[in-house]
């Protein structure tokens, strides 16, 4: 493909230059790069030779299983069941295996012995046919609502981890003794849902899946690593390959940085494979790699490049502080965003916007849209203003990352702690690890948002405080939003060393900020957010932010 004229010189010799020799065993590399298409369901020959100039060497898709079997014969004769046939030698594809077949359990998802022996046949039977397929995903997103159906939808959350177990164990032998090379990926989860993996692996799954495949949409990058973490403390998770098959951004202005903040932060968890999602525009609102006119979006020219200066590269953690994030592949590009101050490339680095516009003149950080900087050397960093902050903190019990806050709850005058919790342990759970009261896990808490409980004259508040490291000059700034379906909104309280300072009800965005305040080593800084009249609906986005003033 025809580079966009806006790639200077230098980055067009990091783009052309030689592959990086692979990491040793064991250190973290780029993930694999993939994209989710969906030519089993539109072939479109304009869209896969677009995709193939992009560069685009690893597809997530599928081939129907009602569109092959017919009569108790495997038939792959159309456009759309015979795509794989497509790919270059240099490309290859996951099959993801979800959807039923009309002649077994009413087309539901697949549920008696006969259905699901069926179903792990059609899989054995595809992926034998079709040899650029690497991997079986079984499932797609099995623990939501929107891709199950019938009695395995019917009967709940509960049940369906045993019942996904029967497919996958299934699935599992037959790819297996068809192909035994093939990866067979399970989980197939949306989010980052531990309690719901504990429950599917104290089963046995991990004897029937060779990776585990999860679409972390309902978490923000920056606290993917965090996460992670405590999805590794599952029994049978500590070692097993992770596999990101779905993750993306429906805002096209922020995507090309999005793409990147997740890849970074994937590549330092360990996550061996990330699929964008889409490559074509679905109708769904999500922004594509590729638009309809067949032409590469800003988001596809940022795939691009991370494939070329990134993938399969050694990669390490540059962060210079917890406000700051960033990754460095070998040998010489570094991923940085982060809280605003400004950033000066050293002698020989250049630097380009996510999509591989250059950058020139004074730069500064972004908390949404990183850097790319080529080139040797480390770049200079203005001085870093910000002293706490609640969402690059946030912090789980036991994690790597030490809170900048002491957080807990108080259910009317008595101090409860905050517990570390699993994500969609119950139904009404959030779908991603958590903090939530000890007693009480509808009062909770997470990076981004809260919920306070109760009401009336007994209310549960979530308490965040600042101990001041040493005496200086500050600023406060809180920023808060309750749910539009909060009826009454919340109640936000700020103090200082016991001296109110804030007392309101918040019913829309907030965006509070102190005057100049003078803090003493030890003194504290509290916020505090409870219910109004009641909690209903008190879900609430927040953040806190200490800096220096001057």
């Amino acid at each position: 493909m025809k580079r966009a004229a806006c790639l200077v010189p230098a980055l067009l010799a990091a783009l052309n230059a030689p592959a990086a020799v692979a990491a040793p065993a064991g250190e973290a590399t780029g993930p694999t790069l993939g994209a989710a298409s969906n030519f089993g369901q539109h072939w479109q020959p304009g869209m896969f030779a677009a995709a193939r100039r992009l560069g685009v060497r690893n597809f997530r898709d599928a081939v129907y299983w009602s569109e092959v079997e017919r009569d108790h014969r495997y038939v792959f004769d159309t456009p759309d069941t015979t795509w794989p046939d497509h790919l270059a030698a240099d490309q290859t594809t996951s099959l993801t295996v979800n959807n039923g077949h009309k002649g077994y359990d009413g087309g539901d998802t697949p549920y008696t012995p006969d259905a699901i022996r069926a179903f792990a046949a059609d899989a054995a039977a595809t992926v034998q046919h079709f040899p650029r397929a690497d991997a079986v995903e079984v499932g797609n997103e099995m623990n939501a609502q929107n891709f199950v159906s019938g009695p395995v939808r019917a009967e709940g959350l509960a049940q369906r981890p045993a019942r996904y177990l029967a497919i996958l164990k299934a699935t599992y032998a037959a790819v297996k003794s068809a192909r035994p090379d093939l990866r067979v990926l399970g989980g197939a989860l949306h989010s980052i849902p531990v309690g719901y993996v504990r429950r599917l692996f104290a089963l046995g799954a991990a004897r029937y899946m060779d990776a585990l495949a999860f679409h972390p949409y309902t978490t923000p990058p920056e606290q993917l690593d965090r996460q992670i973490a405590v999805l590794r403390q599952v029994p049978g998770l500590a070692h097993m390959p992770l596999e990101a098959t779905e993750f993306g951004d429906p805002d096209p202005a922020t995507a090309p940085g999005t793409l990147l903040r997740y890849y970074c932060q994937l590549a330092l968890a360990g996550v061996t494979r990330a699929v964008w999602y889409p490559l074509n525009p679905r109708g769904d609102g999500l922004t594509p790699l590729i638009g309809a006119d067949l032409r590469p979006t800003p988001t596809g020219r940022a795939f691009a490049t991370a494939q070329r200066l990134m993938e399969h590269r050694a990669v390490t953690d540059a962060a210079p502080d917890p406000f700051t994030y960033a990754c460095r592949f070998a040998p010489d590009t570094l991923v940085i965003w982060g809280a605003p101050r400004r950033i000066t490339p050293a002698p020989g680095q250049h630097a380009f916007s996510p999509e591989g516009r250059p950058m020139q003149g004074p730069l500064t950080l972004s908390e949404s849209d990183p850097l790319i900087l080529t080139g040797p050397g480390k770049p200079g960093l203005g001085r870093q203003r910000v002293l706490a902050d609640s969402y690059d903190q946030f912090a789980y019990p036991g994690g790597a990352v030490r809170d900048g806050f002491e957080r807990y709850a108080m259910d009317g005058a008595a101090r409860v702690p905050l517990i570390l919790m699993p994500g969609q342990e119950a139904g009404g759970r959030p779908w991603t690890p958590y903090l939530a009261a000890r007693g009480n896990p509808d009062v909770r808490l997470q990076a981004d948002t809260l919920l306070p409980g109760g009401g009336g004259t007994h209310v549960w508040r979530i308490v965040q405080d600042w101990h001041a490291p040493d005496a200086q000059r500050i600023r406060a700034e809180v920023q808060l939003a309750p749910a539009k379906r909060s009826g009454d909104g919340v109640r936000l309280r700020i103090s200082l060393g016991g001296r109110l300072l804030e007392d309101r009800v918040v019913t829309s965005a907030l965006d509070w900020k102190s005057p100049p305040l003078s803090v003493t080593k030890g003194e504290v800084l509290s916020v505090s957010v409870g219910p109004n009249g009641n909690a209903r609906g008190d879900v609430t986005t927040y953040r806190i932010t200490i800096r220096r003033d001057g």
